[in-house]
């Protein structure tokens, strides 16, 4: 006996003398017991004596971990004074002659920093030969990782109820901080986004759990040292246990960064976007702390679900803003286009502007030649702020600063001008009109600076780039009506004096001319045979850049665009309606072929003579095609969402029902399978059951089809070789597709392994080729091809940055048009006519791909073929060789099974094939009803058990009977599983499933 101690010591010296003394005087007694323990292949060990000294097995080092060997002999205590205070009684109560049993205990335990663990162990006393009890008996196991497995699982679970509970950006980030940062017990934990430069870092808010302080805002990231800022902006995870050892944070710059922060220790998850470092989700704590690979693993998963879920928010916020831009800018397109006074046009856009932002003040001044005054001539208010209409003032009250900004055509806010170093000064000005904060945009014209549009508030605002955009088209389009009304204005008073002026004043008329000359909007006149009478220069270009031709005045309109014959055509008939006496305006796109279209809004209106006829017509018009095109894209983008949302609804429907198919076919498939089996009835009928089986084995295959399309099917994924595999189906391919189909395969060499479920990635390459030899019904060539893809470039933009491997499957068959291509991977949707396919082939390669964290692409052109291409990612893992088990399980079976499933017609016929496998079967109609079972003394050798029931779910049921009965066999049976739902460590079955499918799973090795 001392000399097994003096072995699992390692040959560390003498034993301490009181412990030998002890040991030599209960040898007799305590030999037999300690050899037990030195044999078992669990964690055991004993605690001896009135100061409980330590003798442990070697299946119990792992968990001691450097305090071996110097732990053995010692009082336990000293080898763990953490747990005094939670174990001691517990010791004591098996000294006092109780035994105790705990499960999952939660202990801190230093390792070296203090963490938590989780243990199940029990203590039983140990008496010597006098029956006194002189020792005590632990055997025991760590359940850490199956715990933190469960509580990592719920709290994600739960997390992402709560991303679901509301739609907005900044209460998805709240939610994530403080669930993460209750989680892990840190001291800080928050989320933020990097500037263009990838140096500066905003934080607009963090949960702390009151220790240290919030430390929201802006931080330079080149603080913390060159190490810590080429990690963030390589992607790479930054993980520091101890900013005080750790040589990232060893110069004094970066370290006083950290101990301003109170950052001991931290873990830092870079959010890397098109190459660039745009986010970052961070978790601090003012104590050294080891991070375990699960917690690295959680925080990677919450930045992840964190980063879809605020880029979600912020993309439906942008579609709701757009929208509602839009909605405001064509309203007030609407109501500034019947305005002929500039003044009204100015009113008005200003009112619309102040009502849509909620602001105090808004309106235009112009500026003066000499850019030195700024006059108001009537402005809008909230009533609360006093109007600046009628007023005329320097412009210097900005100060000389802002005013540079103004004239070099930038667009000013002012959060606050009392705050801010450039307004500051001139803060007393600001305050004689009650301005706080204001919003500027300049209007320039020639390089100078002509109006501005302000918009005021008589309290500190913080004003958005959305709100400064939107100024700033408001401004744009006003000052165009506002000038279009002004040269519509001149063009009438020409219209009215126009024989009259030319007679007594060339020099006024060249003052008219002059306006029209100037003006940003396009005017032109014609007479009665289409002849120019006068253009102006925006008139001019607009003609050369739609028509390539540069009109003048005297030239036939006709005649410059009779090598473009619709143009000239649509010109001459929206002319002739002007020139018929007819007033009106029209929207419409102008050029054709090459050159470039535009949409232009146009105002004709007719000239009358002193005859009182018409003479001729003039054109005022605006280029619109930008604002066209901006409304095609909103409505593109509303189109692409409700198309995301009705597969989304597809999938979810399809993936419950084809679960709920699976429930009814296996009692089908199964009773069928007995009938066959067992040869009831005669030759007529054993043909109908096998018709049946037939028809059943379908409907399996179509459901299984449903699952991959709506990326519900249970997949076993491992490193897969994908290059072998492809070879290996080679043949297979070549008999399915015939003779008159070339087989042609390509496989990189040193091609690594695929992260993918090899059985589902077989059936998806035969699927596509069974497509391609379809679409070759006269022969041709299938291409099979496996690569390896490393660089952005040469992969499908929505991937992430990662290795993938790329299977492709190309023909020279008769191809796909456009409209075809769009819904190739629609659900039911297929060329093939009438009862010749499901429509499911490519949705189910499709939703595979997506499920295996890849994607799917397709190109095709008529006549040309199609490719279809299946990306997958590299796996780190190495490829095992693939056991595939046999037909019909050889061994025998035995025992009790409890057999638990809440559908009484899938217990029916599964009871009945374990029967024929030689069991004794209990069943149960919920795992509630199961453990009730267990807790009147049943014992089952086996536990078969649905997954997906009300109330506890199989993999539940699954620990609780482990607990109790430890080396129970688990089977989980399911019609589908999320890999998050159901444990990898648990054998799973397939529902429909066979006899034969259900003994080889029994037969396995536990």
């Amino acid at each position: 006996m001392l000399e097994y101690l003096q072995r699992l010591s390692g040959g560390r010296g003498e034993l301490d003398p009181d412990l030998e003394l002890f040991i030599e005087r209960q040898e007799t007694y305590l030999k037999g017991v300690i050899d037990a323990v030195a044999n078992a292949p669990f964690p055991m060990f004993i605690v001896i004596g009135a100061d409980r000294r330590l003798i442990y097995n070697e299946a119990y080092i792992p968990i001691l971990g450097s305090r071996h060997p110097s732990a053995l002999g010692r009082p336990f205590f000293e080898v763990w004074p953490e747990v005094s205070e939670q174990v001691a009684p517990v010791i004591d109560e098996a000294f006092a002659g109780n035994s105790t049993l705990f499960q999952d205990m939660k202990v801190m335990l230093s390792r070296p920093a203090l963490q938590p663990a989780w243990f199940t162990f029990s203590y039983s006393p140990i008496s010597d030969e006098d029956g006194r009890v002189a020792a005590a008996l632990c055997i025991c196991s760590e359940t850490t990782e199956a715990v933190t497995a469960r509580l990592r699982q719920a709290f994600l679970i739960d997390l992402e109820t709560a991303f679901h509970s509301t739609d907005d950006a900044s209460g998805i980030i709240e939610i994530a901080q403080h669930a993460l940062g209750s989680h892990l017990g840190v001291s800080r934990v928050g989320y933020g986004s990097v500037d263009d430069s990838e140096r500066y870092f905003t934080t607009p808010s963090n949960c702390t759990d009151g220790t240290v302080e919030s430390h929201s805002g802006t931080h330079d990231l080149a603080a913390f040292g060159p190490d810590v800022l080429a990690a963030l902006r390589g992607g790479v995870s930054l993980v520091i246990s101890d900013s005080f050892s750790d040589a990232r944070v060893s110069d004094p710059q970066s370290a006083s960064a950290f101990q301003a922060l109170q950052i001991r220790s931290v873990v830092t998850m870079s959010l890397i976007r098109s190459g660039r470092f745009v986010a970052a989700l961070y978790v601090h704590d003012k104590e050294p702390r080891d991070w375990t690979e699960q917690e690295l693993a959680l925080i990677r998963e919450v930045a992840e679900r964190t980063w879809s879920a605020v880029e979600r928010a912020y993309a439906q916020a942008n579609l709701r803003a757009l929208a509602e831009r839009q909605s405001f800018l064509l309203a007030l397109s609407d109501q500034l286009r019947p305005l002929a006074s500039a003044e009204e046009i100015k009113q008005v856009a200003a009112r619309l502007l102040g009502e849509y932002l909620a602001v105090g003040r808004a309106g235009y001044g112009e500026i003066d030649a000499g850019q030195e005054y700024v006059t108001v001539e009537r402005d809008w208010s909230n009533g609360e702020m006093s109007s600046l209409g009628g007023e005329t003032r320097r412009l210097e009250i900005f100060g000389p600063a802002i005013i540079a900004e103004l004239k070099a055509g930038r667009t000013l806010r002012l959060d606050s001008v009392s705050d801010n170093p450039v307004s500051a000064p001139y803060a007393e000005g600001y305050a004689s009109i009650g301005t706080r904060s204001l919003l500027v945009v300049p209007l320039l014209k020639e390089g100078r600076l002509v109006a501005i549009l302000y918009v005021h508030e008589s309290k500190p605002r913080h004003w958005t780039d959305e709100e400064a955009a939107i100024a700033s088209e408001v401004a744009e389009r006003t000052w165009a009506s506002v000038e279009r009304a002004r040269a519509e204005s001149a063009l009438r008073a020409v219209n009215a004096t126009l024989e009259e002026r030319v007679n007594k004043s060339l020099a006024e008329r060249r003052i008219y001319a002059s306006i029209v000359e100037d003006t940003d909007s396009p005017i032109q006149m014609i007479d009665r045979d289409y002849t120019f009478l006068g253009i102006n220069p925006a008139a001019q270009a607009d003609y050369e850049r739609v028509f390539g031709v540069r009109p003048q005045t005297g030239q036939s309109l006709l005649e410059l665009l009779d090598r473009i014959p619709a143009q000239r055509d649509g010109a001459k008939a929206v002319w002739g309606r002007a020139l018929a006496g007819e007033s009106f305006d029209q929207t419409g796109w102008w050029g054709e072929g090459d050159i470039e279209r535009r949409a232009y809004e146009m105002r004709f209106r007719p000239v009358i003579g002193d005859d009182g006829k018409v003479s001729a017509a003039y054109l005022i018009g605006r280029d619109i095609t930008e604002l066209l095109r901006e409304q095609e894209r909103l409505s593109l983008a509303e189109e692409q969402l409700r198309q995301a949302q009705k597969l989304e609804a597809i999938g979810q429907l399809t993936g419950g029902v084809a679960h709920d198919f699976n429930n009814l076919l296996t009692p089908i498939i199964g009773s069928l399978d007995i009938l066959q089996r067992k040869q009831l009835g005669g030759e007529r009928e054993q043909r109908m059951v096998a018709g049946a089986a037939q028809a059943a084995e379908r409907a399996r295959v179509l459901v299984q089809r449903l699952l991959a399309f709506a990326r519900r099917q249970p997949l076993q994924t491992a490193a897969v070789d994908v290059g072998e595999l492809v070879q290996g189906m080679a043949e297979l391919i070549s008999s399915t597709t015939g003779p008159q189909i070339h087989i042609a395969v390509e496989v990189s060499a040193a091609l690594p392994p695929a992260l993918a479920d090899r059985n589902q990635l077989e059936m998806a390459l035969l699927n596509l080729a069974v497509n391609a030899r379809d679409a070759m019904p006269d022969g041709g060539t299938l291409r099979i091809t496996a690569g390896t893809s490393t660089g952005r470039a040469t992969r499908p933009s929505e991937l992430a940055d990662a290795d993938y491997i790329c299977l492709s499957v190309s023909d020279t068959g008769s191809g796909m048009d456009e409209k075809t291509l769009k819904r190739a991977t629609e659900p039911f949707f297929s060329t093939k006519g009438l009862g010749k396919g499901t429509g499911l082939g490519l949705s189910m390669v499709h939703g595979l791909a997506l499920q295996l964290g890849g994607t799917l692409t397709i190109r095709s052109r008529p006549g040309v073929g199609t490719n279809v291409e299946i990306w997958l990612p590299v796996s780190t893992g190495s490829v095992q060789d693939e056991e595939r088990p046999s037909t019909v399980s050889t061994v025998a079976l035995s025992g009790v099974a409890l057999l638990v499933d809440d559908e009484e017609l899938v217990r029916l016929s599964t009871a009945e094939m374990l029967r024929e496998l030689g069991y004794d079967v209990i069943e149960a109609a919920s795992a509630e009803d199961a453990l009730k079972l267990l807790d009147r003394g049943l014992k089952p050798s086996i536990l078969i058990t649905d997954h997906l029931m009300p109330g506890m779910s199989g993999t539940e049921l699954a620990r609780s009977v482990n607990a109790k009965i430890s080396d129970v066999q688990v089977l989980i049976v399911s019609g589908y599983s999320e890999v998050e739902d159901v444990a990898p460590d648990l054998p799973r079955l397939t529902k429909p499933f066979r006899r034969e499918d259900l003994a080889n799973m029994l037969s396995r090795p536990s």
